[in-house]
């Protein structure tokens, strides 16, 4: 798991930060929204990186696209409806695996299997 180095700039930029938004466009870091000093990478790094481990990089996944942003369209999600909970679930999920959408997350898993380049 890891932050989307591309999509950077889009949480400053949402909270009207343009000048942090500029600046997150060639950033590998970032303070978080937990305020913790974060690091950021693309896929392709991640790959070359478990690839230069003996890792192959089987899959790569969005992780909170569309949940990420509600707080910027005003909206909450009830953690008691379970109704719209699931609806959720099952629009993340799909969007995870799509592209462009999964492109777009702050946040991504790569998935990879040891031992795997040379099997």
């Amino acid at each position: 798991m890891a932050g989307n180095a591309n999509t950077s700039a889009v949480r400053p930029a949402m909270e009207r930060r343009w000048g942090d938004a500029l600046a997150a466009f060639d950033a590998t870091e970032e303070i978080g929204v937990l305020g913790l000093l974060t690091r950021a990478h693309t896929v392709e790094q991640l790959t070359d990186l478990l690839r230069s481990r003996d890792v192959e990089a089987l899959r790569w996944y969005g992780v909170w696209l569309f949940v990420d942003w509600l707080d910027f369209a005003g909206a909450e999600l009830d953690p008691n409806d379970t109704k719209q909970l699931e609806a959720t679930a099952a629009v993340e999920l799909e969007a995870s695996r799509r592209d462009p959408y999964r492109q777009l997350s702050r946040i991504f898993h790569l998935v990879g299997r040891k031992g795997a380049l040379h099997s």
